[in-house]
């Protein structure tokens, strides 16, 4: 098994950035198959929110340092609770400075 819990420190040490991951509260092990759908549906999606991982060489010290998240959350949708997508840094620490919560489709 891939090592889920080293997805941080391998994206870091390989100058990556994951964007867009959906948002998913519990481990990879513990993802129920709805929830494993909607990463599947996040991959195969080839809109702006795809999720696709972005090579960053000129980054990888601010990587390394936790100055720039390794992954970054797809926007939260627009009834979500949270006003911006999660982020996850190399050391571990996460924050809700992502990207903005998406507009009400209703409203647009």
């Amino acid at each position: 098994l891939f090592p889920w819990k080293q997805l941080p420190q391998k994206l870091g040490q390989n100058a990556l950035v994951c964007v867009n991951w959906p948002d998913a509260p519990k481990g990879i092990s513990d993802l129920t198959m709805v929830e494993c759908a909607q990463i599947i549906a996040a991959i195969r999606d080839h809109g702006p929110h795809r999720l696709h991982f972005k090579f960053e060489p000129n980054s990888k010290s601010d990587l390394l340092a936790s100055k720039k998240a390794v992954i970054i959350g797809a926007p939260p949708l627009h009834d979500s609770k949270s006003s911006r997508a999660k982020r996850i840094f190399y050391n571990g620490k996460t924050d809700y400075e992502g990207p903005a919560r998406l507009p009400n489709p209703a409203k647009t």
